[in-house]
C-alpha cells in the first residue's frame, strides 16, 4: 500500500506545471503574440512549447 501511495505521489509531481515569472522586452513580447495567435494558440503555450524544445534538444539555432 505505501508504494502504491508514493508512486502516485511521484507520478502527480513529474506531471505537475509550475508557473514562472520572466522579464523580455516588449518589442519580442508583442512578436511572440504575433506568432502565437498566427498559429492559433496563446502565447503563454507558445513560450512553453519553445523552452521544452529547447531543454529537450529538439530546438535548432537557425543562423542569420
Amino acid at each position: 500500500e505505501r508504494k502504491n501511495a508514493l508512486m502516485q505521489l511521484a507520478a502527480n509531481n513529474i506531471e505537475q506545471d509550475r508557473k514562472i515569472s520572466v522579464r523580455i522586452s516588449v518589442r519580442d513580447l508583442e512578436v511572440i503574440q504575433r506568432r502565437a495567435l498566427e498559429q492559433g494558440l496563446p502565447y503563454q503555450s507558445l513560450v512553453s512549447s519553445i523552452l521544452h524544445k529547447y531543454v529537450s534538444g529538439a530546438f535548432k539555432e537557425v543562423e542569420r
